[in-house]
């Protein structure tokens, strides 16, 4: 028998579920299905492209700064230096560089007669669309239900931060993609063994950490995980790889040196940085002089905060240093980290413990997915937050009554793993041991930094919420209530409060 390719495996992995329930009442149909999605699909586009077209640069969230690097990578054929043109972009050596490496060389592409930021705006947006497909795929390795297709595809589509984010320049959106794919490979791969599906994830995983660096705990837990699921397997591994190898295709060995390049790239980087700045993610200051730093609006508030708070300058003349921070915004937001912290101190005030942070940080979180923040923002609290909050607890609910470990070979539970040990380490490694260091509460708490478990958690949530209700009425009728709140607080909620300073069109 011919060997399947690496796309058919893929497919078949998507195609043959392990849990299926009747669509409600029937509906819907395969027919009506297609077309669901297809019109949620135009819809997400044209959004996406009203956003392009239409939101001011210094809206979004340092898309500014993303493009200005993309604006420098483009200039040199593979990585530029540091130099003082670059410094008020931040550091673009000693930084995981992938998505401005892609940008930078399709800029250089550009003929067309519209702006390089809107042409980069525009390239962004496929990653979006990638990023719901490989969200669904995870969904069909759990069930073929087209309800619970349907209500993913609401859900995914009409979370107003994610429907926002995409339509800009940020390194965000690649590495959403290559989150989504490296989970869905990786959860495949547990489904059937396949070598190429396991390949993929690890390629997926090291171009992640070529990206971001916040992508590290989502590669450790997924190997964590691996070694779980494998441990059994493990004394028959170098058998495996050279049956693997023995009569392999070009493709594998592509994805080989695909994984071997990355695998080197990703050591030079990170090794790099450790050896020579004892750290995976050096601060500008630690790699270049104290003041290139401060041509740097978040390095000058992050140093001079710093030498605030070690005692070395006065309150006085920290608050005079930030005169030389020429953005209004970040030289406000240095002077309320100073004033917070000296009246912290003053008033000798405990900060809040590991145990009650958890509440404030989950709201703030749902705030930040359901509203949008950026450096302006349409928040959403109170009674407008209150239905998403419910939700959360109803799911909860839902998982607790209908979740069974083994559900579905184990995919969910792999799938709330990886949720949670992201959530946990976001949560306490880095907002909490942030909130320590600075007193600032609030400081770095973004929900898109959980979108790159978007996938996993959507598709958990939209799975064990139709799996509560029994009957087919009350599964179409959640559904429906649940997609009807979606779709309100994203496209509507945004223009029912958006203001004209958000607008800069970027086309005559």
């Amino acid at each position: 028998m011919p060997r399947k390719s690496i796309k058919q495996e893929i497919k078949s992995v998507a195609d043959v579920p392990h849990f299926s329930e009747p669509s409600a009442s029937g509906f819907p149909s395969s027919h009506q299905l297609a077309w669901a999605m297809s019109l949620l699909l135009i819809y997400f586009g044209l959004r996406l492209l009203f956003f392009a077209v239409t939101i001011s640069p210094f809206v979004p969230p340092d898309e500014v700064t993303h493009f200005g690097l993309s604006s420098i990578f483009s200039e040199v054929s593979f990585l530029p230096e540091n130099s003082p043109d670059t410094y008020p972009y931040g550091l673009v050596s000693n930084i995981p560089y992938l998505y401005y490496w892609v940008m930078g060389k399709l800029l250089t592409v550009n003929v067309f007669p519209i702006p390089d930021l809107l042409f980069l705006r525009l390239l962004n947006i496929p990653f979006a669309f990638a990023t719901v497909f490989f969200i669904w795929r995870m969904l069909r390795l759990l069930t073929d239900d087209r309800l619970h297709q349907l209500l993913l595809m609401v859900v995914v589509t009409n979370t107003i931060m994610f429907s926002f984010l995409s339509a800009f320049v940020t390194y965000d959106n690649l590495s959403n993609l290559l989150a989504a794919m490296a989970i869905y490979s990786f959860l495949a791969f547990v489904r059937t063994r396949s070598g190429d599906l396991l390949a993929v994830s690890f390629l997926c995983q090291l171009a992640g950490s070529l990206t971001k660096s916040a992508f590290l705990p989502l590669i450790l837990i997924l190997n964590v995980l691996l070694l779980i699921h494998g441990f059994r397997d493990l004394r028959a591994l170098p058998g495996s790889l050279r049956a693997y190898f023995r009569d392999a295709r070009w493709t594998r060995w592509g994805l080989a040196c695909g994984i071997l390049l990355g695998l080197a790239l990703t050591i030079h980087l990170y090794g790099g940085n450790a050896i020579h700045y004892g750290s995976l993610t050096p601060e500008m200051s630690e790699v270049l002089s104290p003041d290139a730093a401060m041509l740097n609006r978040l390095e000058a508030r992050n140093l001079i905060f710093s030498l605030f708070k070690e005692g070395r300058i006065s309150r006085e003349q920290a608050l005079e240093m930030t005169s030389q921070i020429r953005s209004l915004n970040d030289r406000a937001d240095a002077i309320a980290l100073i004033e917070n912290y000296e009246a912290l101190k003053r008033s000798k005030a405990e900060l809040m413990g590991p145990l009650e942070y958890p509440v404030f940080w989950v709201q703030q979180m749902l705030a930040g997915i359901f509203g949008i923040r950026a450096h302006l923002a349409i928040p959403n609290s109170g009674l407008t937050l209150l239905p998403f909050a419910i939700l959360v607890v109803l799911t909860g609910v839902a998982i607790l009554l209908r979740w069974r470990p083994s559900d579905a070979a184990w995919l969910p539970a792999d799938m709330m793993v990886i949720a949670a040990f992201y959530v946990i380490f976001l949560m306490y490694g880095v907002n909490y041991r942030t909130y320590l260091s600075t007193g600032a509460i609030g400081l770095a708490l973004q929900g898109r930094y959980l979108f790159p478990v978007l996938g996993p958690v959507s598709v958990v949530s939209s799975y064990y919420l139709l799996r509560l209700f029994r009957l087919g009425s009350l599964r179409l009728g959640v559904a429906a209530t649940i997609s009807l709140l979606f779709i309100a607080f994203d496209f509507p909620y945004f223009l029912l409060h958006v203001t004209s300073e958000w607008f800069d069109p970027l086309l005559p």
